[in-house]
């Protein structure tokens, strides 16, 4: 029996990314972000998720990267990441320029990252996966997301 886990990919400037399925509450069109005074640099801001405040992380400015330019298929990510401060489940929107596919890629596909050779820091790579004939970096949310660090005025 070849096991499958199911997998988000989208697509933040020419690099596509994937997401593990399980980490994602919805997909949304790009909604207007209100700016928050003295946020994290890659805190674009909140907005209004069916009447939720949702923070909205860039990720381009997080990996230190030039900010998302907003374009009619910038797309919000909805991940729910457990807040270890106040130990609650929080919604955070992760600002993508393409939303791809949600696919199933068989586990025997799902590799360790390398050491070197990825644009973005190897701490947030959870795995390699091989798919269509490209290797796709699997981003270990929990780090890219991580409240502590997103707390941190930068």
């Amino acid at each position: 029996m070849n096991e499958t886990s199911q997998y988000l990919f989208f697509k933040l400037d020419d690099e596509v990314y994937a997401i593990n399925s399980y980490n994602i509450l919805e997909v949304v069109d790009f909604k207007t972000i209100r700016s928050v005074p003295h946020a994290n640099s890659c805190i674009k801001g909140i907005t209004n998720i069916r009447g939720e405040l949702v923070a909205v992380v860039d990720p381009k400015i997080r990996f230190g990267n030039e900010p998302c330019e907003v374009s009619k298929r910038t797309s919000f990510i909805i991940i729910k990441i457990f807040n270890k401060i106040t130990n609650e489940q929080v919604s955070i929107a992760l600002m993508v320029d393409l939303i791809l596919e949600v696919d199933d890629v068989p586990n025997s596909e799902i590799l360790q990252s390398p050491d070197f050779g990825t644009k973005i820091e190897k701490r947030f790579i959870k795995n390699i996966i091989k798919y269509k004939d490209n290797y796709v970096s699997v981003l270990k949310i929990s780090l890219v997301l991580d409240i502590n660090e997103l707390s941190i005025r930068g």
